[in-house]
């Protein structure tokens, strides 16, 4: 079995979560002995697509004309997670998912990956949809005491820090991050991710963002997310919508406690047991002050979700993506599949 996973556009999208979910993916596959190339010119046996552009589209009839079997891995489930992002996301939102919903029924199989995902596409009736996880390096998101020194100086850190990476988007909960660094001025808080200017304008967060008080930093996107990320003490992501953010992931395993929004993508994840969720404003201000102040709740929380994150490990990954290809190449018909 050979299979070519694609990424239109890889290099544009280098700053992003599907890109490192397509990374993740071929590492997954290499440990579990799959034969696996990135060239959709080359021969394969079947084709799993991390994108939908122009030329993936293409790819994608020309493997159905030849009779080879597609994938596609459904980062975007639609109007739930595109609308409130980049600049008039909002307005072409049901146009855009109505595309995807042509485009995921050209495929042998969809894969999403977590359980909300699947359901939001089951009921839209796309056919056979599998969850897949984006998979997490254990072996790179490992807690370094050296690279958190490194980090905390160069970022300036002092005090107990509570951060969150993603784009600087409305849909991430941008404003409701600041409002809580603003009622809690005795810690330190820091968003790593890039900041879109026009492309990612909404007027409500621009405002916020020129009133973000002094105990806030924006560093930008940063390329050695391990160590920055473990220059802080907190995880605290107030995301309005995901699928599976791998910034979740990453937290769990560098240890780093979690205090979450409660959204149906985050339904794997057990309050008071992986993590702290919150719905409000005065809930997260109320869920960061206590983790500041209690270590022994901090290190109970961080140790359960470490032990989910471990459930996601590229090896597992690859297990499971290695066995869903051999059912799609073995029937053909992927609701057979169980």
């Amino acid at each position: 079995m050979k299979v070519c996973l694609y990424l239109e556009l890889e290099k544009l999208l280098s700053r992003s979560g599907i890109y490192s979910a397509f990374r993740n993916h071929l590492q997954a596959l290499k440990t579990a002995g799959v034969e696996v190339t990135t060239d959709p010119q080359d021969r394969y046996d079947l084709l799993h697509l991390h994108w939908l552009g122009p030329k993936s589209l293409w790819y994608l009839r020309r493997a159905r004309k030849k009779g080879i079997p597609v994938v596609l891995h459904a980062h975007s489930i639609g109007s739930y997670d595109f609308a409130g992002g980049f600049t008039g996301t909002s307005l072409v939102a049901p146009l855009y998912e109505r595309y995807l919903d042509r485009a995921y029924r050209l495929a042998d199989a969809l894969f999403v990956p977590s359980e909300f995902a699947k359901q939001m596409l089951s009921e839209r009736g796309l056919g056979a949809v599998f969850v897949v996880s984006n998979g997490i390096d254990l072996s790179r998101f490992r807690f370094s005491e050296e690279k958190r020194r490194i980090w905390r100086e160069r970022l300036g850190l002092e005090r107990f820090t509570v951060y969150c990476s993603g784009n600087i988007l409305l849909r991430k909960g941008v404003i409701d991050f600041i409002e809580v660094a603003r009622a809690l001025p005795e810690l330190a808080f820091v968003w790593f991710g890039q900041y879109w200017g026009p492309l990612g304008f909404h007027p409500r967060m621009y405002k916020a963002l020129k009133r973000r008080p002094k105990n806030l930093l924006f560093p930008g996107f940063v390329r050695e997310p391990e160590g920055a990320y473990a220059a802080c003490d907190l995880f605290f992501f107030p995301t309005y919508g995901e699928n599976q953010p791998l910034v979740v992931l990453e937290a769990a395993a560098l240890g780093r406690p979690l205090v979450l929004r409660d959204v149906p993508a985050f339904s794997e994840l057990v309050h008071g047991v992986q993590c702290l969720k919150g719905a409000t404003v005065e809930e997260f201000i109320a869920h960061v002050q206590r983790m500041a102040e209690e270590p022994a709740r901090r290190l109970a929380l961080s140790r359960e979700a470490y032990r989910w994150a471990m459930g996601h490990s590229l090896p597992e990954v690859g297990r499971r993506l290695a066995s869903l290809y051999r059912a799609v190449l073995e029937t053909a018909q992927p609701e057979k599949m169980g």
